[in-house]
């Protein structure tokens, strides 16, 4: 995605917006943390099982070739793969999460609101790439391991406190923001390949043709 198209993205901005609010309110609630950060957990876990539905539903997949960094070939065994190996690491996650001490009483309408939020701009965004995926063939490799954006801010989030010497507060809101920027632009910068290389493909047929 170039600098120009990002800067009139409407769904960058947004998220962008959704995150610096999410800030500013810990900044005047802190004892919200708790409920950011199961908030957190849930957007990743959604994240995986929209991720999981669109591997398992693509309808044409990059071959595996020699030269190529493709390694996946197959759309069902690929998707189990994922799921299994995704899921591995939201549950170490969601033990890690239970011995964090609570930064005040759970805010359930708070998380409710966020969460449905997040899981229908998922759905949109699904939806959005089958449409495109109907005419292009996928990499399941790039599909595979986009998604793991998000589980470095996680791991930070354990690390950084014993190396930094700062709290998990401050290390998460802010890892937050930037993987969730950085996940968008990935996402996007995957996409947008497939397009352009399906087009390539398309010409070079035309021009064969003719």
């Amino acid at each position: 995605m170039n600098t120009r198209k990002m800067m009139t993205d409407p769904s960058l901005w947004v998220l962008i917006a959704v995150n610096g609010y999410l800030i500013y309110y810990y900044y005047h609630h802190p004892e919200v943390f708790t409920t950011l950060i199961w908030l957190y957990w849930v957007q990743s876990v959604t994240l995986g099982f929209f991720t999981f539905l669109d591997i398992i539903t693509v309808r044409k997949v990059q071959p595996v070739t020699e030269g190529t960094t493709e390694t996946f070939g197959r759309r069902v065994p690929t998707a189990l793969f994922f799921l299994v190996h995704y899921g591995f690491f939201h549950l170490g996650y969601m033990i890690f999460l239970f011995t964090i001490k609570s930064s005040g009483p759970f805010q359930w309408d708070f998380f409710k609101y966020f969460s449905m939020l997040f899981f229908a701009g998922q759905l949109i965004n699904f939806i959005r790439h089958k449409l495109q995926q109907r005419t292009q063939e996928v990499s399941l490799s790039k599909m595979f391991l986009t998604p793991y954006i998000r589980i470095v801010p996680m791991h930070l989030t354990i690390m950084a406190p014993n190396f930094l010497h700062v709290t998990h507060m401050g290390v998460f809101i802010v890892l937050k923001s930037v993987a969730d920027v950085l996940m968008y632009l990935a996402t996007n910068t995957v996409n947008k390949k497939n397009r352009l290389e399906e087009q390539a493909v398309l010409t070079t047929q035309q021009d064969v043709n003719l």
